[in-house]
């Protein structure tokens, strides 16, 4: 007993002296134990860093006018419907909507979603294909995360919203971008889309209607995409956040231009029922023949929703009366894309007689219009040097195209109301003819 009682406190001397010694170093060190997580670090958002660089340098001597944000409530005519805001009222007045809510998101609003969303010529879709998200950028994720094999590549558009490429360095997928053609309407360079397809690539994104194009694909241009995708046995994650925003042709979701390819479709209410802040979003599985089942993607989206267990429980709650009140082409919805497609006339129709400016393709739907500098005809040919520039002299801020992999464009978003346009324009205008160059 003495022998063992000696080697108990035998272990306990060294393991105090130990335990000092480690005091002591820790004391002695002059840094904290402090490292960054590679992903994280790596984080790379470019319209930040652009506008970051030009923040704050705008003519103390006029207002600020930013056409550079997407966000459609900036201004008071462009607000969530009456019932959509009695809904969420009494979801939270209710008292029954405080606690945790599944992972997935709640059934009731699931089912929703899935009937506002279900796909002639596909199975129907049910509550149980709908994944309920914190906002669209959050669905996004989701998907990009659920098909991020290691060593996969994931074919993007170019020009396109830059976080997608954002979220594809951070889950550590390669990026390999598909060209958009201006001269045909921004529409996909679909031969170009098989040149960069091997082994590894995981999905093709599509992102219709546009940011930051104003496009809204035809449906016989987007089967052939769709048709490529099946031919490519590629899946499709299509961002749809703008479906439903289109004045100039109906919109067509991917999953009604192909019952044979599995579609993750992602969208929120941040833009079709104009409440970015509300971060509510979703996605919707379409599968085909059991493939995205069969891989088990429902089952590792489940796994990325319990990380965060989703959005708020009240809006949740409040997202079946939400549909079923503002559905597409009622009064709200009319007056909404009347204000817009009046918006997107009044930049085109101002732009065409700038000198030095030209629109690429009339937008036909989202909030956003891309205008090309014409080579030569202004002094600024550079598009970042552009944006500061102008948002220098004129106090009208811009998002210089290389933002979204298109130097020598910038962009647009008309959502503002007509007459702030116009004032708009009239520095943009006066700006061009400051800058022209001299004809010798």
């Amino acid at each position: 007993m003495a022998t063992v009682a000696a080697t108990i406190t035998t272990v306990e001397t060294r393991a105090n002296s130990r335990k000092r010694a480690l005091e002591n170093e820790a004391v002695q060190s002059p840094k904290w134990r402090i490292r960054l997580g590679e992903r994280a670090k790596g984080i790379r958002n470019p319209i930040r860093e652009i506008m970051d660089t030009i923040a704050g340098k705008e003519n103390p001597s006029k207002s600020l006018v930013s056409l550079a944000q997407g966000d459609p409530t900036c201004y008071p005519h462009l607000r969530p419907s009456a019932e959509m805001v009695l809904a969420v009222s009494h979801a939270v007045n209710s008292g029954q909507n405080n606690g945790y809510q599944p992972s997935q998101g709640s059934a009731r609003c699931r089912a929703a979603v899935a009937a506002f969303f279900d796909t002639p010529g596909r199975p129907t879709l049910q509550a149980k294909d709908v994944f309920m998200t914190l906002g669209c950028s959050e669905a996004l994720s989701h998907c990009i995360a659920a098909l991020a094999a290691p060593g996969s590549n994931l074919l993007l558009p170019r020009p396109g919203f830059p976080l997608y490429q954002v979220l594809c360095d951070y889950h550590g997928v390669e990026v390999r971008y598909y060209d958009l053609l201006p001269e045909k309407g921004w529409q996909c360079d679909i031969g170009g889309i098989a040149k960069l397809v091997d082994k590894n690539t995981c999905g093709l994104l599509i992102n219709n209607p546009s940011n930051p194009c104003g496009t809204v694909f035809p449906r016989e241009h987007l089967e052939e995409v769709l048709k490529a995708a099946l031919q490519l046995r590629l899946p499709v994650i299509a961002d749809e956040v703008y479906a439903g925003m289109s004045f100039s042709r109906p919109f067509v979701s991917c999953a009604a231009a192909s019952a044979q390819v599995p579609i993750l479709s992602v969208c929120a209410l941040s833009k079709r029922w104009l409440a970015p802040g509300w971060r509510l979003g979703w996605i919707s599985v379409h599968d085909a023949d059991g493939a995205f089942a069969d891989a088990g993607v429902p089952e590792t989206l489940l796994k990325l929703c319990q990380v965060s267990l989703g959005p708020t429980a009240p809006l949740q709650a409040a997202m079946p009366e939400i549909l079923t009140t503002v559905p597409d082409g009622c009064a709200w919805h009319r007056d909404v894309l009347a204000a817009l497609e009046a918006s997107a006339q009044c930049c085109v129709r101002r732009c065409k007689r700038i000198p030095g400016l030209e629109v690429a393709a009339e937008p036909e739907g989202s909030m956003y219009l891309m205008v090309r500098l014409q080579p030569g005809v202004l002094n600024i040919d550079d598009d970042v040097k552009f944006a500061g520039k102008l948002l220098e002299e004129e106090s009208v801020a811009v998002l210089p195209g290389q933002c979204f992999c298109a130097p020598s464009f910038f962009r647009v978003v008309f959502a503002a109301p007509v007459e702030v346009l116009e004032e708009a324009w009239d520095r943009i205008e006066s700006f061009c003819h400051r800058h022209a160059r001299v004809k010798r």
